[in-house]
């Protein structure tokens, strides 16, 4: 079996699960050599790589800026680093390969929506290379210590927030699989920073939401398993760029409306609504 720290570019490419459209741009990057400005993307990702830092600085300088592709070239670079950071810690293989291939996925994501090649989501990915963030099951668990106040959490108490990454819905069963692989998971891996709570920040935990799906609707059925805390915050992008893939709030009309959450997402703006993000907790399973 060939060492997880010893791969070709073909194999990083299949650990970050990059789509066929996308593998060709990849290895040129990769096969490339290593700019300074990647370099200096490398050195942030080199001294954030376990960091409870949660902040992205702005990079470079106007003498050397560093762009997105800086980016991708230096997280292409770090594969085989942050691999070795998981053996470090025992963490299986399995969800490694699961972990990583968020970076394919924002790449799809990307070119579905913008039409080339690229990563305008790389940001986020700054979570997957500091060891922070593990897709266990259908869910994303980042490890992290909260800024804002949650009920039942200590200051400096390290919980879960749980993400959902695109493909495959929220039933219940899917759900809950998840939810029962985190807390041993993090436990076991983690043992240095216990966890016992997990939270939410999401459109889809939007009161109003619930209130217009239909009764047992898995979207509905998935915020009611969070206890709400602090004040909804008017975001109104987060639901049509999650529904639709677009940041834009023009030209709404030419969005589909076949399913009952586009037509939801939708009349609630022609309505003159706005959406919120919506914050919520919970006890994670033992």
């Amino acid at each position: 079996m060939t060492s997880r720290t010893a791969m070709s570019p073909e194999q990083t490419l299949d650990y970050l699960g990059v789509a066929p459209e996308d593998r060709a741009d990849c290895l040129a990057l990769l096969q490339a050599p290593l700019s300074p400005a990647a370099a200096t993307v490398h050195e942030h990702l080199v001294a954030r790589l376990g960091s409870a830092d949660e902040s992205v600085p702005e990079l470079g300088t106007d003498d050397l800026p560093v762009t997105e592709l800086d980016w991708l070239r230096a997280m292409l670079d770090f594969v085989p680093t942050i691999l070795e950071w998981h053996a470090g810690r025992n963490i299986p293989d399995a969800v490694s390969r699961a972990s990583l291939a968020d970076f394919g996925r924002n790449m799809a994501i990307n070119r579905r929506v913008h039409n080339r090649f690229g990563m305008d989501t790389y940001k986020w990915l700054n979570h997957l290379f500091s060891g922070r963030i593990y897709q266990l099951g259908r869910l994303q668990y980042l490890i992290h210590q909260p800024t804002a106040a949650i009920p039942g959490v200590a200051a400096g108490e390290w919980i879960l927030g749980i993400h959902i990454p695109e493909g495959g819905g929220l039933g219940a069963a899917v759900v809950n699989d998840s939810l029962a692989l985190a807390r041993p998971f993090f436990a076991e891996h983690f043992a240095d920073q216990p966890v016992a709570t997990a939270n939410c920040e999401s459109w889809l935990l939007d009161p109003y939401l619930a209130e217009q799906l239909e009764p047992g609707a898995n979207i509905a059925a998935f915020a009611a398993l969070f206890t709400p805390y602090g004040e909804p915050r008017d975001e109104p992008t987060d639901a049509v760029y999650f529904t639709f893939r677009t940041r834009s709030m023009e030209n709404l009309d030419a969005l589909p409306r076949a399913t009952a959450l586009q037509r939801i997402v939708l009349e609630r703006i022609d309505a003159g609504g706005a959406w919120q993000l919506g914050f919520g907790s919970l006890e994670l399973p033992r």
